[in-house]
């Protein structure tokens, strides 16, 4: 009887647990998290393709906003490319379709119709996209095969492609440009980091590095820029590393990542998303 309650559930057969030998097990488990082999090796085309998309808006967001949404709309093509297939989406011609679509309207809707950013045309861009989602679905002819799933990554790339267009509104004047290039500077260098991933003692603070790195960088092209403030830029940087670091981080698990489009598409994301990042830094520290 005392066996068969120290058993959870009152389970017989085999030896019993102690709470005292559960609570070791996971704390062994917290200090040696297992993770997939995948998600240890370098991936250097993430990196590359990081560092290109993210250098690639810094030239025009201190002059033309219509170039920066060309990039964003070049980033969310990326991003259509290869998030079906990094999510395992069960149609993936749907989802690149509606991905891509709202990933061009966005950043374009955001510069209509004076070339002035403006995201209140933002969401008829993703309702677009939406439209598109739910209209694919509707004439698909195989059965719709795990539709809840493919809605799910579907909705979650559109939702990546309209947080990127957040960028677009630190183009409207110079601080809140001078805080983005220092974003978007801290996003490639802070990248670099991916790289030790396969390194088993710096695996555990790959985090604070990409951190170190992204404030350190976004100081280095404040002072070259002479603004923003070096409290500002350092906020701005390690934020903006630290989302972009581990959203790369949570993608690389996914066994799709050890192809080319999936390695894409993760870069991809890691570059639009920490824009909103920025964005809430300068309207703390802008205005």
């Amino acid at each position: 009887m005392d066996e068969q309650a120290a058993r959870p559930g009152g389970s017989t057969g085999g030896a019993a647990e102690t709470r005292a030998a559960r609570r070791a097990r996971r704390e062994a488990r917290l200090r040696t998290p297992l993770l997939p082999e995948m998600a240890t090796v370098p991936r250097p085309v993430v990196v590359v393709a990081t560092v290109v998309l993210s250098l690639a808006v810094v030239p025009a967001v201190r002059t033309d906003p219509v170039v920066v949404a060309g990039a964003l709309a070049w980033a969310g093509l990326v991003l259509a490319y290869g998030w079906p297939r990094l999510l395992g989406s069960s149609s993936r011609f749907g989802s690149s379709l509606a991905i891509g679509v709202a990933g061009v309207l966005a950043p374009v809707a955001a510069v209509l119709p004076d070339g002035r950013p403006d995201l209140s045309l933002v969401p008829v861009a993703l309702a677009v996209g939406l439209l598109l989602m739910f209209g694919h679905q509707i004439v698909r002819r195989d059965g719709r095969p795990r539709l809840t799933e493919s809605i799910g990554i579907t909705a979650f790339g559109l939702a990546l492609v309209s947080v990127g267009t957040t960028w677009l509104p630190l183009t409207l004047d110079q601080p809140t440009a001078d805080l983005a290039v220092a974003g978007l500077v801290a996003l490639a260098v802070s990248s670099l980091t991916d790289l030790a991933v396969g390194m088993r003692r710096l695996r555990a603070w790959l985090l604070p590095v990409a951190m170190v790195l992204g404030a350190a960088s976004a100081i280095v092209a404040a002072s070259v820029l002479g603004a923003p403030r070096p409290a500002a830029a350092a906020l701005t940087g390690l934020l903006v590393a630290a989302v972009s670091f581990a959203l790369r981080r949570v993608l690389s698990v996914l066994p799709p990542i050890t192809r080319v489009p999936g390695q894409l598409a993760s870069a991809a994301a890691g570059v639009l998303v920490p824009g909103v990042v920025a964005y809430g830094v300068a309207l703390a520290f802008v205005g």
